[in-house]
């Protein structure tokens, strides 16, 4: 059977969505699919350009044209959004043979809305939701909720995802704030899951931490990732400078985003805390740098929760790190980190409860009984298998039979 997976990015671009259909794709190739996937051309950071045509791991890998203005101007990015959209509209027309299936991410936001106006009444679809939309919009007061610009987002995000077979959230919390949108779809709860990356070799991570002036007596606290706008800083920040007189505690401030200036200009202005901003770490590094850091940290702004769950936690936990969130208990994360004691949960403004978690992490005994149940929680609820199987067999139920049996 014929199955078409849409979103703006793919690899070999780094965005982490791209990331994951890759993961998916290969997997329903495995049960014997025919997959295609329909990406933009343009690159996640806005500094690259892809074929517009190419096989990648056996999968056929077409692409429309983008603008390339990256993510930093919401005005080009909506005009590209708008642009990419369009040209997908067009793509979808004219595709030969139709698809027996088409996923949809959720990048350009609403892209469901095009499937669904395109598709051909055989061809089912669904959603696989990273980011809901318009929720990110309300959570990011770029829109006021109740407002005239509201509603009708919202009627689109009813005629998107309520049209599909099925609508795939990435938690319980999300699963529950999609549901309004949802109508007669199938809602889902199904977590990511850790990508597959190379183990580090304990030589390996001793030799990062060398080579980054990092003593054996050091504890590193350390923010790997995307510095976004959902997330939450405020609480990190003045933590970092109430234990700027520990000599055993040191930051690390790894990654890239809009709010990466605030923790920029924060350790200008604070020289004297123990702050060390890092870029991105390499792909075929990630795994020793995240196992370089003793506690990995985490925020999710209240507005955003059931919007987006940070990805990095299902690598976090397959390490064996420990995590300290700082973020509404109610969700996923903190319920997650909760219920197997991955890590300690901190409300949003309680500085010095984060302190007392901070204090708590410097016993090597607590963060290896912490760390042990990130692998609970990893094994439990993240599996590759169990997770990635289950998306594959929600699609699978939503083609005839008769096209199964013809595959």
């Amino acid at each position: 059977m014929n199955i078409l997976l849409l979103n703006q990015y793919y690899p070999p671009d780094v965005a982490p969505t791209g990331q994951y259909l890759h993961d998916l794709a290969r997997r329903l190739m495995a049960r014997g699919h025919t997959v295609t996937v329909l990406a933009s051309r343009s690159s996640y950071n806005g500094d690259g350009r892809y074929a517009a045509r190419e096989t990648i791991d056996g999968l056929d890998v077409q692409r429309v044209g983008g603008l390339n203005v990256g993510r930093d101007n919401l005005l080009l990015k909506a005009v590209e959004y708008g642009w990419i959209l369009a040209r997908l509209a067009v793509r979808l027309r004219r595709m030969r043979p139709a698809p027996d299936f088409v996923l949809c991410l959720t990048t350009p936001p609403f892209v469901g809305a095009v499937v669904r106006a395109c598709r051909r009444r055989q061809t089912a679809y669904g959603h696989w939701i990273m980011d809901l939309y318009p929720d990110v919009l309300f959570a990011h007061d770029m829109i006021k909720p109740g407002s005239w610009t509201a509603r009708r987002l919202a009627a689109l995000a009813r005629y998107t995802i309520g049209g599909g077979a099925f609508a795939v959230g990435l938690g319980p919390d999300m699963a529950a704030r999609l549901t309004p949108y949802a109508g007669s779809a199938q809602v889902e709860s199904i977590p990511l899951w850790p990508l597959a990356a190379p183990d580090a070799e304990r030589d390996a991570v001793q030799a990062l931490r060398c080579e980054r002036g990092w003593k054996d007596s050091d504890t590193i606290f350390m923010y790997s990732g995307n510095m976004g706008l959902g997330h939450r800083f405020g609480e990190l920040l003045a933590t970092v400078e109430a234990t700027a007189s520990n000599p055993a505690v040191r930051w690390v401030f790894a990654g890239g985003g809009k709010r990466r200036a605030e923790v920029v200009a924060f350790a200008a202005a604070h020289p004297e805390t123990q702050l060390e901003l890092l870029p991105y770490a390499p792909p075929d590094q990630l795994a020793a740098h995240q196992l370089s850091g003793d506690v990995h940290l985490m925020s999710l702004d209240n507005r955003w929760k059931g919007c987006m769950i940070p990805s990095k936690v299902q690598a976090i936990c397959r390490l064996g790190r420990p995590i300290i969130f700082v973020g509404g208990r109610d969700s996923s994360p903190a319920q997650w980190i909760m219920e197997y004691e991955a890590g300690w949960v901190v409300d949003e403004g309680d500085t010095s409860a984060l302190q007392a978690a901070v204090a708590s992490a410097l016993d090597p005994k607590e963060r290896a009984r912490r760390g042990a149940g990130a692998r609970r929680l990893a094994k439990a609820v993240f599996g590759a298998e169990s997770n990635a199987n289950r998306l594959c067999e929600l699609i699978e139920t939503c083609i005839p039979a008769s096209h199964l049996k013809s595959s």
